[in-house]
């Protein structure tokens, strides 16, 4: 077979030889996780956060995350980290955006990949190994990590935990955008608050939050947020409390019907408190 030679006679094995990456300035790339879950009562929805441990933003609250390893896709490097830092394993994780802004991180020009992980336990006894996070990889460790209540209105987004005294609280303003010939509606936040979020990550959430938003109605995504055998009505509250709207019970139930079926039991709705009947997930 014929190699193909390129404007200088090279063929691309000559070419790669002789290729050098440096030539080309690179940006290091880190894999930041939010992890999104509700209270037991499925009245408030939790995120995780934990606290840093070294420079920059020491000790202050962040996305659990790290350096994205030579050897691992940008994935792995979120299911790792989000072990190291947290001891969550095998959840749901989605990409959700890629941030690029060259000040996002005082120490050099880095990337972030940033993902959405759902999970429908969010007590402390699923976090462990938080202690020694930072053993396992020169990337840092970290000295804390805990839920916070997350707070959302017309007007700010909070993070509360009320255990460790914490507040962090942004003002929200909803701006519209033009790209193309379409328009588009964002958040665009301000601290309101003495202490922030660090790196860019009140940005992360932002736009985790808006996608899940718009995606949650119309896919399956909330099987991961309540646990595997449910009621009616503690999933209709699911879907209430991520959507921030009412719904019609006919509507919605008519809207899930194909995805779940009745077990044959009864359980008792964490929202009522009464027994109902308990469905699972089909698919």
């Amino acid at each position: 077979m014929t190699q193909k030679k390129d404007k200088n006679g090279l063929t691309e094995k000559e070419f790669l030889k002789d290729y050098k990456a440096g030539d080309y300035e690179r940006p290091s790339v880190t894999a930041d996780i939010l992890v999104l879950g509700t209270s037991a009562d499925l009245r408030t929805l939790k995120i995780l956060l934990v606290k840093r441990d070294e420079h920059p933003y020491l000790e202050q609250w962040a996305l659990p995350g790290g350096f994205v390893r030579k050897d691992e896709t940008a994935y792995q490097a979120a299911e790792r980290k989000l072990s190291q830092e947290t001891g969550l394993e095998g959840v749901y994780l989605d990409q959700i955006y890629t941030f690029t802004n060259p000040a996002r991180d005082p120490r050099t020009w880095v990337m972030t990949i940033a993902y959405l992980a759902l999970v429908s336990d969010t007590s402390d006894d699923v976090l462990h190994g938080v202690t020694c996070a930072g053993d396992y990889d020169s990337d840092g460790g970290v000295q804390d990590a805990a839920w916070f209540d997350l707070v959302i209105d017309a007007e700010s987004i909070s993070f509360i935990n009320a255990e460790r005294n914490v507040e962090i609280r942004y003002s929200i303003e909803n701006k519209r955008f033009k790209n193309g010939r379409i328009y588009y509606e964002n958040w665009v936040s301000k601290p309101a608050s003495k202490e922030e979020l660090a790196f860019d990550h009140i940005e992360i959430i932002i736009e985790s939050i808006l996608k899940l938003k718009a995606e949650f109605e119309h896919t399956d995504l909330s099987f991961n947020m309540i646990g595997e055998k449910f009621t009616l009505p503690d999933l209709q509250a699911l879907y209430e409390l991520v959507l921030g709207k009412k719904l019609y019970k006919t509507n919605f139930r008519a809207m899930i019907a194909p995805k779940v079926e009745a077990t044959g039991a009864k359980m008792k709705s964490v929202c009522s408190n009464k027994m109902s009947a308990e469905y699972r997930y089909i698919g």
